[in-house]
């Protein structure tokens, strides 16, 4: 029972750093909520049961760590009138807090090199126990989804990609609705794809009124849309802390061409490209 009591503040900096699951959770991605917590109870837990400083040190430390992460995704997720990047933006930079954490852990170790005097054998060898067991978890999990990471970093050009989301364009006003979307209807090498978002008038418009009524919608959702003959481009930074690929829209003012590739659309309707070049 006092073992409990007297390690209670280390179960309480876990369970802090398992919570940080509620931030991706706020955004509606449970999915990435499951990846968070995991993460966050690994690197805030690693530090709470591999220390050997006493209770106010080793929470003061813990809350630095659980503060460190949920600036790093308010940063990452900051809306700015960017498109929001991907959850790997924020994830890569709680890796890096899962390294400072291993740091943190080896100095702790050094300071403490010397076991005091009033601690038996058995809470050396508890002790120890943990901080094994902390830095063996925290070093395989940061190496491994660190060499997962360094793979999608270093395939290309060294910036990162994702493809474009249907949020970009959607929800359509009342007066256009939604044929069909792909958010990778043509796509290359190093996560190049391109997105292809089938519109058309929900009252029956013609071409040119469905056009005029898309692109002020666009418009209006960030895109500074900008007409080039008969085609309408525009293009929007990715926010983030890491080095994204912007996103560039076009639409054809035009009736497009049948290809080979690419049945025709009905002339009525109005394609949305997206690709994250």
């Amino acid at each position: 029972m006092a073992m409990v009591v007297g390690n209670s503040w280390r179960w309480w900096l876990t369970a802090g750093g398992a919570a940080l699951a509620v931030l991706p959770l706020g955004q509606g991605a449970p999915m990435v909520a499951v990846v968070a917590a995991i993460c966050g109870l690994i690197v805030v837990g690693a530090w709470a049961w591999g220390t050997r400083s006493g209770g106010a040190v080793g929470v003061a430390v813990g809350v630095v760590f659980i503060a460190g992460l949920a600036a790093a995704f308010a940063v990452s997720q900051w809306p700015r009138s960017l498109v929001a990047a991907p959850w790997l933006d924020w994830f890569v930079v709680w890796l890096l807090v899962g390294a400072g954490c291993l740091a943190a852990l080896v100095i702790d170790r050094s300071l403490h090199a010397v076991a005091a005097p009033h601690l038996d054998g058995r809470d050396r060898t508890a002790g120890e126990v943990r901080w094994v067991a902390s830095m063996a978890v925290l070093v395989a999990v940061v190496l491994l989804c660190g060499c997962g990471v360094g793979v999608v970093a270093f395939d290309g050009d060294g910036r990162l990609r994702f493809p474009a989301r249907e949020e970009e364009v959607l929800p359509l006003p009342a007066s256009l609705r939604l044929v069909s979307a792909d958010t990778c209807a043509d796509g290359g090498s190093s996560g190049n794809c391109t997105a292809e978002f089938v519109v058309m008038a929900a009252d029956g418009a013609d071409r040119t009124t469905t056009v005029t009524r898309l692109v002020e919608h666009l418009r209006s959702r960030g895109w500074p849309l900008q007409p080039e003959n008969s085609v309408y481009r525009g293009s929007r930074e990715t926010g983030g802390i890491l080095n994204w690929t912007a996103h560039r829209m076009w639409l054809d003012g035009n009736v497009e061409p049948a290809s080979v590739l690419r049945p025709a659309q009905p002339s009525d309707a109005v394609v949305i490209y997206i690709d994250n070049l």
